[in-house]
C-alpha cells in the first residue's frame, strides 16, 4: 500500500457519506472467513386469532377449559370449540390439565430464550387465574375433555397476541475475524459449485480467538450482539429474527477464497481509520470497511480502541517521519508543512493540480497516512512547485501555452494564498526548454506566435 493507494481511499469515504477531507488515514488488509452454521434458531412470529385469544383469555380466567365451557361461554359453536381447543393443544398454547407442570424445554424454552435475548426485553408471566364477570351464554353440546390449561407458552402469546414459530436455518454467514464483524450471508444460488469446491474448514488450533465462541456472541440480547459482531435482531436472507446457535449444533470455519487467473487468492476487507478536525479543534475517529469495491462507516467499531489514537498526537504516527508537535494545524484538518524547493518538488501529487498530499508509513500492522499542506519556504520552492505541476499539463500547452502557464499559476496561488512572484510564460518557456518531452508544445507556442497570430491579424486587415 503506497501513499498513491491511501489518496485513493481518502477518495473512497465520499461513498460512505463524508464530506471533509479526513486529517489522518490508518489501513489495513484484513482476512475474510466464511463460517457455515449447521443450525441457526430464527423466531418468526404469527398473529394471534381473536377466536384463540378469547379462549386463552377464558382459560386464564378460569383456570381451566373443556370444549363445552368454551362453547357456553363465548357461544362458538360445539364444533368450532372442540377444533380450537384441539389446536390450542397441538401448538402447546394449551395443555392438558391432567398433565403434571410444564417442563422448560422445547418450544417454550425456545420463545423465553427469544423473549428474554431480543429487543422485546422480559416477558413476565400472568398469574394462573384473573378475576372474572364472565357468564355462561347457553347450554353447550360440546365435549366435556379434554380438560385443558393455559400453558407458559399460551400466556406468553396471550400477553404478546402473537404465536412464536421457530425456524431453523443452514446457512454461511461471513465474518472479519478481529474485529470480530458481520459482512454478508453467502448466496448458494449464485455459486452452484459452492460444494464441490469447498475449500477444507479450519482445524480447531487454527480457527481465530472470536470465531470459537460464536454461539455465545450470537446468544447475546439483540443490542449487546450488535455491538459484539455486527448482528441485530435479525439477518438478511433468513427469515425471521435471529435467536442463537442451536445448542449442540456444529459450525465450520474457512478462509474465502476466489479464482482468479486460474489460481486461489484470499479475500480480504480493507480496515480504514480515519481521523477529522472537529469544531473543537480536536480530532475524532471514525471506522470504515472497503469491501467489495464499496466502503461503509461502521459506527459499531471503537477505532481509538484499536490504535490507543487518543494517546498518540497524529504528528507521530509517521514515525521516522515525525512532523513537530508544534506543527499547525488548518482549519481543513491538514498540517501546515514548509517545504523547501527540493521536497516541494517530491512531495506534490501526481496530479496535474495542487492538492494536499498523505506522507505515508507504517505504524505495527497500519498503514498510515497524514494529509499536509505543503507551502514553499522560499521562492525558489515556489517555482519549483510551478514548473513540476507544469511540465504535468503537456498536452494543455500544446493548446495554448501561456493559458495554461496562467492558469496553473491561479491555482497555486489560491492553494497557497499567495502567489509567491511565480514566473511569467515568457519565463517558462526559457526554463522548461531543456526538457525534451515539452519542447513539441515551446514550438507549437513560437509558431503561434510567430507565424500564425501575425498572419492572421494581417487578413483581418486586409
Amino acid at each position: 500500500m503506497s501513499a498513491h493507494d491511501l489518496q485513493a481511499i481518502a477518495a473512497s469515504l465520499y461513498q460512505a457519506g463524508v464530506t471533509s477531507n479526513p486529517t489522518a488515514i490508518l489501513a489495513r488488509e484484513l482476512e475474510l472467513f466464511e463460517v457455515e452454521f449447521e443450525a441457526l434458531e430464527c423466531m418468526q412470529e404469527s398473529e394471534l386469532r381473536s377466536a384463540d385469544w378469547a379462549v386463552l383469555a377464558l382459560a386464564r380466567a378460569l383456570g381451566q377449559v373443556t370444549p363445552m365451557l368454551v362453547d357456553e361461554y363465548l357461544g362458538l359453536g360445539d364444533t368450532v370449540s372442540e377444533a380450537i381447543v384441539h389446536r390450542l393443544l397441538d401448538d402447546q398454547l394449551l395443555q392438558d390439565g391432567a398433565e403434571p407442570a410444564q417442563a422448560d424445554d422445547g418450544l417454550l424454552s425456545f420463545a423465553r430464550h427469544f423473549l428474554t435475548s431480543s429487543l422485546f426485553g422480559g416477558a413476565a408471566l400472568a398469574p394462573p387465574t384473573v378475576p372474572t364477570h364472565a357468564r355462561k351464554l347457553r347450554a353447550s353440546r360440546a365435549l366435556d375433555s379434554p380438560l385443558c390449561r393455559i400453558s407458559d407458552l399460551g400466556h406468553m402469546a396471550l400477553e404478546r397476541g402473537t404465536i412464536p414459530q421457530r425456524r431453523v436455518h443452514k446457512a454461511r454467514l461471513v465474518f472479519l475475524a478481529e474485529p470480530l464483524l458481520f459482512i454478508r450471508v453467502e448466496n448458494d444460488r449464485q455459486q452452484r459449485h459452492t460444494v464441490r469446491h469447498r475449500q477444507p474448514s479450519l482445524e480447531a488450533k487454527d480457527v481465530p480467538r472470536s470465531l470459537r465462541t460464536l454461539d455465545s456472541s450470537l446468544a447475546l440480547p439483540s443490542d449487546e450482539r450488535m455491538a459484539a459482531c455486527g448482528i441485530g435482531t435479525g439477518v438478511a436472507g433468513l427469515s425471521g429474527q435471529l435467536v442463537r446457535v442451536v445448542p449442540g449444533s456444529q459450525w465450520e470455519v474457512r478462509r474465502l477464497r476466489r479464482r482468479v487467473d486460474r489460481q486461489e487468492q484470499l479475500q480480504t476487507a480493507t480496515l480504514i481509520l480515519a481521523a477529522f478536525r472537529t469544531a473543537a479543534e480536536e480530532l475524532s475517529w471514525h471506522a470504515y470497511l472497503q469491501n467489495g469495491g464499496k466502503t461503509r462507516a461502521y459506527p459499531l467499531i471503537n477505532a481509538t480502541q484499536l490504535i490507543n489514537a487518543q494517546a498518540l498526537h497524529p504528528a507521530r504516527l509517521l514515525g521516522d517521519q515525525q512532523l513537530s508537535a508544534s506543527t499547525p494545524l488548518r482549519n481543513d484538518g491538514a498540517y501546515e508543512v514548509s517545504c523547501d524547493g527540493q521536497r516541494m518538488a517530491s512531495i506534490l501529487n501526481n496530479g496535474d493540480r495542487p492538492q494536499d498530499p498523505f506522507l505515508w508509513s507504517c505504524l505495527d500492522s497500519w498503514h498510515v497516512g497524514l494529509r499536509i499542506h505543503p507551502t514553499p519556504a522560499d521562492r525558489e520552492a515556489a517555482h519549483q512547485a510551478f514548473y513540476a505541476l507544469l511540465s504535468r499539463n503537456d498536452a494543455a500547452l500544446r493548446r495554448d501555452f501561456d493559458a495554461t502557464c496562467a492558469d496553473v499559476a491561479t491555482s497555486l496561488a489560491t492553494y497557497w494564498g499567495c502567489d509567491h512572484g511565480l514566473p511569467s510564460a515568457d519565463e517558462a518557456a526559457v526554463t522548461l526548454w531543456p526538457q525534451v518531452t515539452l519542447r513539441a508544445a515551446l514550438c507549437m507556442r513560437r509558431l503561434q506566435r510567430d507565424l500564425v497570430s501575425p498572419y492572421a491579424t494581417e487578413e483581418q486587415t486586409a
